[in-house]
């Protein structure tokens, strides 16, 4: 009875297990954190991309017939880019889990 008395008022390792459960807790704050930055910069980034595709270069120039200068155009030929469909939730539109389909 003695030593189960000791234990339960011993108060040695109680800061250290203090310090490991908050550095655990702060690492995978750490880690989540920098998940969804790179998600968020993902989506930007492909963002940006269809952005950049979309920028049409079509233009027409009718000349200057006075000076002798033909006309001139250009149709730029249009790409299609398509989103890499990552989704922020593992859930569907039903609340339901849909495994790792992502659907």
């Amino acid at each position: 009875m003695n030593w189960l008395g000791r234990i339960w008022y011993d108060e040695d390792g109680v800061l250290s297990f203090e310090w490991t459960l908050l550095s655990v807790i702060v690492v995978f704050g750490i880690v989540s954190g920098i998940s969804a930055a790179r998600d968020t910069i993902i989506d930007e980034l492909g963002d940006m991309a269809q952005a950049v595709v979309g920028i049409n270069q079509l233009f027409t120039f009718s000349g200057i017939p006075a000076l002798g200068i033909p006309g001139s155009s250009y149709t730029d030929i249009q790409a299609t880019v398509t989103d890499c469909g990552r989704q922020t939730t593992p859930w569907g539109a039903d609340g339901q889990n849909d495994g790792d389909n992502g659907a």
